[in-house]
């Protein structure tokens, strides 16, 4: 059983950075088929309605620098200080090396600084979390955590179901070692029989690209995909979601032996409004104690959701405060976590757009 729990760890501050283009749904009639009655239910219950892509020429590696920079900064913090860079991601600039190293490279670490990535997707801050927190328990005092996607890159323009659901962003946590910080819970699970549920087919080892692979196809319902694009079956991580996250939610509060109402808040990775607020109603979380309107504003930020979420909506409340804060990541692998522990005196940044500076 992989329940984990982890002493000394403080998240000390969090950045996002959002890509350059902020993208409206009711100026794409193409993914509502020009109806406004269907806009309108899109918007009620998926929360479509504004999100952000980057640039062709913007990379995760980019956003999650950016972060970094303003981060670093307003914590001002000095990078000879940071351990250890983790870098969680499934859009790295190259194939080899990660964006770990790419970041290493650009802000100029020091050979001291070890860096390493992660391949996950919606439930990866969680294990960057969990990673970071072994890490600190092992010595080290200062981790760098990036966490971040550009998957407008990899779904097709012309995919109705996949394309008006993702925002481009990159995020920045310092977890710090503190003597002091009270016990964080982590619950990690997985299930590879899932993998067909969700994943880009071709395109890397397995499926090499080749001129088959990048052929656009249609599909029953007319969603034009190539076998390279991300792909999705909606209905089957609707129910996953939908059967192990109340679940989920539930364990990690009896593993920390914590009460619904001693938790301050709860962020969920913002997959779509519809889906975090069913997962509250039926775990029977209060809305007013989490975000979840926040799909509504970036899209599904992937990895990056739950930081920005915090940021975006929760900015304020920890700020010379000490606040328990339950964290809960779902998606592809199919994976999926939780995690309760303590955000004091964290410094949040809002987000803002890529400046490329």
């Amino acid at each position: 059983m992989s329940n984990s729990i982890i002493k000394n760890m403080k998240i000390a501050g969090i950045s996002v950075v959002l890509g350059e283009n902020k993208k409206n749904f009711i100026n794409e009639p193409e993914y509502y088929n020009n109806d406004e009655k269907q806009l309108a239910k899109l918007k009620k219950m998926i929360g479509f309605d504004t999100r952000y892509w980057a640039n062709p020429q913007t990379t995760t590696a980019d956003l999650c620098q950016e972060a970094t920079k303003k981060l670093i900064k307003e914590m001002n913090i000095n990078i000879s200080n940071i351990d250890a860079i983790i870098s969680v991601t499934q859009t790295p600039d190259y194939y080899m090396p990660g964006n770990a190293h790419v970041i290493h490279r650009n802000l100029g670490f020091e050979k001291d600084t070890l860096a390493m990535d992660l391949e996950f997707g919606c439930s990866g801050y969680i294990y960057g979390l969990w990673t970071a927190g072994m890490m600190l328990n092992s010595g080290l005092k200062r981790i760098l955590l990036l966490a971040g996607d550009t998957l407008s890159k990899v779904a097709n323009k012309k995919d109705r179901t996949e394309a008006p659901l993702f925002g481009d962003t990159g995020s920045a946590t310092i977890i710090e070692f503190d003597e002091k910080a009270k016990e964080s819970y982590f619950i990690l699970k997985s299930n590879g029989v899932g993998i067909e549920n969700m994943l880009q087919p071709a395109g890397a080892y397995r499926n090499p690209s080749t001129e088959e692979t990048r052929k656009e196809v249609a599909d029953a319902e007319g969603n034009i995909r190539t076998q390279e694009n991300i792909y999705m079956n909606g209905f089957e991580i609707f129910n996953f979601t939908l059967t192990e996250q109340p679940k989920l939610l539930n364990e990690i509060l009896k593993f920390a032996d914590k009460t619904k109402e001693e938790i301050d808040y709860f962020i969920l990775h913002q997959a779509n409004v519809y889906i975090v607020e069913t997962i509250l109603k039926k775990a029977g979380i209060p809305f007013e104690k989490a975000p979840s309107r926040i799909f509504e504003k970036y899209g599904n930020q992937n990895s990056a959701s739950i930081p920005s979420a915090i940021c975006s909506d929760l900015s304020e409340c920890f700020k010379d405060k000490d606040k328990q804060a339950l964290l809960q990541g779902f998606g592809i692998g199919l994976s999926w976590g939780a995690c309760i522990t303590n955000l004091n005196n964290t410094i949040c940044i809002k987000p803002e757009t890529f400046k490329g500076e």
